[in-house]
């Protein structure tokens, strides 16, 4: 039995939660959350001990990895303690508010030769996971063109901590990198980009990016403002033989081939994508469940996960913050 200790009940907590849930051999034995009632409630379906501070449950509460899953500018610390303790460690995206501290947070797990991976889960959702193999496998020819987008109501969280850009950087870094690491997992790190975008009270909310490879137009767009705008991700596939359309909101998956009806693709869904009410903007386990599921696999079979790993995170961090290099140059000519 892998014992987990879930540092940070909110959204993203419960998201996971939900998944070690539905699978067999973990179990949470340990919940910190600065508010009681919110770790009271993520500890009550396993029982698990409940500490006010995520440093004293990586410190001292009998668990085999930890789930970081607190506000993005308290992530290094918390990793870095866990490596230094021996616990792997799964940290939720994006990875630490600059390089340098994410820089710091691979050389601790590696000097610590822990286990640990990022939340990316683009990488895991499966609409995402078809494109990517219909992109490999050039079922439709090569790929020519790749949008993506994706926008949100600016979340607020814990204290308003994302509304504090020196505590989330904004939009570009914890909403739209999502969509930039997917980028380098396609295609690699692109060696020149072009961003353009809205840096409001010292908070990128708003990117728009060109990265440039050999062969390929790719872009992405996104952000979120303080309305209620619902949440939408969202791609443009344009192959040799064909265009792949996929949004969140407006439709599902669809192939539209020259001289034939468009095409509703089935794509396939997690073993299990029961709905969970966690107060963000998905309500299905969805991709989450494949990130976890895969993440506890490596923990049983002593493995390393590939998927993701602590460099991907890094250099995620390092794409983001060339893209917000790029737009700030534009913003002061």
């Amino acid at each position: 039995m892998i014992k987990v200790g879930l540092c940070g009940a909110g959204f993203m907590g419960k998201m996971h939660a939900a998944c070690y849930a539905g699978l067999p051999g973990v179990k949470i034995v340990a919940v910190a959350d600065v508010q009681r009632d919110v770790a009271l409630a993520a500890a009550k379906p396993s029982g698990a001990k409940v500490f006010s501070k995520a440093a004293d449950l990586i410190a001292q509460a009998d668990v085999d990895m930890v789930d970081v899953c607190l506000p993005t500018y308290l992530h290094g610390e918390h990793v870095i303690q866990a490596a230094k303790r021996g616990l792997d460690c799964f940290c939720e995206k994006p990875m630490a508010l600059n390089p340098a501290e994410a820089i710091r947070m691979v050389k601790a797990v590696r000097a610590a030769k822990i286990k640990c991976t990022v939340g990316h889960v683009i990488r895991f959702w499966p609409e995402y996971q078809v494109l990517k193999e219909m992109i490999d496998r050039r079922r439709f020819g090569a790929l020519r063109a790749l949008y993506l987008r994706r926008f949100a109501a600016q979340p607020s969280g814990w204290k308003n901590w994302f509304q504090n850009p020196r505590l989330s950087n904004g939009a570009v870094l914890d909403l739209h990198i999502h969509d930039a690491d997917f980028v380098q997992y396609l295609f690699g790190r692109p060696k020149s980009l072009d961003s353009v975008g809205v840096c409001s009270k010292g908070s990128w909310d708003q990117i728009s990016t060109q990265y440039h490879y050999k062969g390929v137009a790719v872009s992405a767009i996104g952000g979120w403002w303080p309305s209620s705008e619902p949440f939408d991700m969202a791609f443009r596939g344009v192959f040799d033989k064909g265009v792949v359309e996929y949004s969140s909101r407006f439709a599902p998956m669809a192939l539209f081939v020259p001289g034939k009806e468009p095409q509703k693709l089935t794509v396939p869904q997690p073993a299990s994508s029961s709905k969970v009410d966690a107060g963000g903007n998905i309500s299905s386990l969805g991709g989450y469940f494949n990130e976890i599921q895969y993440w506890v696999e490596c923990l049983q079979k002593g493995r390393a996960p590939a998927v993701v790993t602590p460099e991907d995170g890094l250099a995620a961090v390092e794409l983001v913050g060339r893209e917000i290099a790029s737009a700030a140059k534009k913003q002061k000519s």
